[in-house]
């Protein structure tokens, strides 16, 4: 009985969790969507500021707040921007003879320089100081500018012998920070949880963390740092739904506060990588990207190119197979549709030959049986398909669902037509039969249909499909179908772009000769604006989509 309660408590617990991380992700990606709506903010709070200063009675002492003000709003958001701005204000404390604002503005472009990876000029910043002047809080700054510095020079150097020495100052600027921080501030409590987590203290860094938290609130920058410290903690003890959760957390207070140099999502990425969820990893890195790219930071670029690199091919290579079986599904389609005109044609001619009506009747439907029963083995082999294809583009598969309802339209409405000449034939409805045999505007309608599903279902694949095929054509020989249609020559080209290349398959599709399908596809390749030989090649690359920093912060 314990045992069983103890397994239903852990799968109810399980159910729980899995709930809570599909909010969390649905949530995160709805605000990645959505991240304009923070930098439109973000940039009318910029421009505000940029206007204050065109004043031009503004003194020095407030350019220099002003300035501080936009280097601080840049800091995370444009890195450049913010060394701008810093650069200025460092200019104007020279021309006051300001020496607390030349080490604050120094510190301050440090801090941003070795967040770049620039180094050289981070540590050129800091000799600009001199420490025998500073008071106790920017003599705290101090210390956590040289502590960030060789933190991020013994980790990325390939000197081992230099390592050790810049281990060795990150560790005793550290010590020296522990000895004038006050222990109840939050950046006592940052340094004693770092120590912790680089001892492998899981839970005490925890412990330590919740009382971080409690100090702060969500919605600012702060909380995304605490947040993704608690990630790493959890990474230490190896529980993989915490580590999620609070790298989301993290990364969704970075699109907020609009926090270019994000180390949560690329984290985040990762795991999802290694969990096998490629396609939502593949969307991540790329905005992670975008972001990186914006901010400028050549270590972050470095890292996410390397991973990117990674995601991309597993992402590319499911697309692949994808389209692989996307192919094969088509091609049954495209034999199970002729085999539905071939018997169609059959029960046609078997009609018009009255003294063997009952043998043919016979064959009929002995040919529907068979037929039925290839549905049923191709319907089992499409769940095995739609099974494989669930983790891939939904909206894809819906589509193909279209094509398979179209093909059970054509049975049922072909098990009606065995019925209705079965109950005339029983009544001695001879005459009836003969007349219907002789209308052919039945094969003319559902041709017209299975043209005009074909048209809908291409372009919702590749909604960009005929302005693409356009601009491969010169400028006063483009096509413009009607809308949501395709013509002639567009479903031609557009077989080609799902792979069938034969013109006699595309010739008994569209209902014309296999030489009428050489000739349109001939003065199509004479209207192009590229090579001729390059033309069908191009046309199967449309609609093609190209496809985790793990530092702290």
């Amino acid at each position: 009985m314990k045992l069983f309660l103890f397994l239903f408590l852990n799968l109810y617990s399980s159910f729980l969790f899995s709930n809570e991380l599909d909010s969390l992700f649905n949530v995160l990606d709805k605000r990645i969507v959505n991240h304009n709506q923070y930098t439109e903010f973000k940039e009318k709070k910029l421009n505000t500021l940029k206007r204050d200063k065109l004043n031009k009675d503004i003194s020095l002492n407030n350019m220099y707040w002003i300035n501080r003000q936009l280097a601080m709003e840049y800091y995370s958001y444009m890195a450049d921007s913010a060394i701008y701005y810093l650069n200025e204000n460092l200019n104007i404390a020279i021309e006051l003879n300001d020496k607390e604002r030349i080490y604050e503005t120094n510190m301050e472009l440090s801090s941003i320089l070795a967040s770049l990876g620039l180094y050289k000029e981070a540590a050129d910043a800091l000799s600009n100081i001199d420490r025998q002047k500073l008071n106790k809080f920017q003599l705290i700054d101090y210390y956590l500018c040289h502590r960030y510095l060789y933190s991020g020079l013994s980790f990325y150097t390939q000197d081992k012998r230099r390592g050790k020495e810049y281990q060795t100052l990150y560790e005793a600027y550290q010590d020296s920070l522990r000895n004038i921080i006050n222990p109840e501030s939050e950046e006592y409590l940052r340094l004693e949880e770092t120590l912790l987590r680089q001892a492998g203290k899981g839970k005490e860094a925890l412990a330590i963390n919740d009382k971080r938290l409690r100090l702060t609130e969500q919605g600012i920058s702060k909380y995304a740092l605490v947040t993704f410290h608690r990630f790493q903690a959890y990474r230490i003890l190896g529980d993989t739904f915490m580590q999620k959760k609070n790298l989301i957390l993290s990364a969704l207070t970075d699109i907020e506060t609009l926090n270019k140099d994000n180390a949560a999502l690329s984290n985040l990425a990762n795991i999802l990588y290694e969990e096998g969820d490629i396609e939502r990893a593949y969307r991540y890195i790329r905005f992670l990207q975008e972001n990186t790219n914006d901010y400028n930071s050549r270590l972050r670029k470095a890292g996410i190119f390397n991973r990117q690199g990674i995601i991309y091919e597993s992402y590319q290579n499911q697309n692949d197979i994808l389209i692989q079986k996307l192919r094969l599904l088509l091609f049954f389609i495209a034999v199970l549709v002729l085999l539905l005109l071939s018997a169609l044609i059959f029960v046609y001619r078997s009609m018009r030959k009255q003294s063997v009506t009952n043998r043919k009747i016979k064959e009929i439907n002995e040919r529907l049986n068979s037929l039925n029963d290839l549905r049923k083995k191709m319907n089992e082999q499409m769940s095995v398909t739609n099974l494989d294809l669930a983790e891939a583009n939904h909206i894809k598969e819906k589509y193909i669902g279209y094509f398979m309802g179209l093909c059970s339209g054509y049975i049922d409405k072909l098990d009606d037509y065995r019925k209705m000449v079965s109950k005339k034939l029983s009544g001695g409805q001879m005459s009836e039969l003969v007349k219907l045999t002789r209308v052919n505007d039945l094969k003319e309608i559902e041709r017209n249909e299975l043209y005009s599903n074909f048209d809908k279902i291409f372009l919702h694949i590749y909604p960009d499909f005929v302005d693409e095929f356009n601009n491969l054509l010169q400028d006063d020989e483009k096509i413009v179908p009607k809308k949501g249609e395709l013509n002639i020559e567009l479903r031609i080209f557009a077989f080609i772009r799902l792979g069938v290349e034969d013109s006699s398959m595309i010739a008994k599709f569209l209902g014309y000769s296999v030489n009428t399908i050489y000739n349109y596809r001939a003065k199509v390749k004479n209207k192009t604006k590229i090579a001729r030989d390059d033309f069908e090649t191009t046309v199967k690359r449309i609609g093609t989509c190209a496809g985790n920093s793990n530092e702290a912060y």
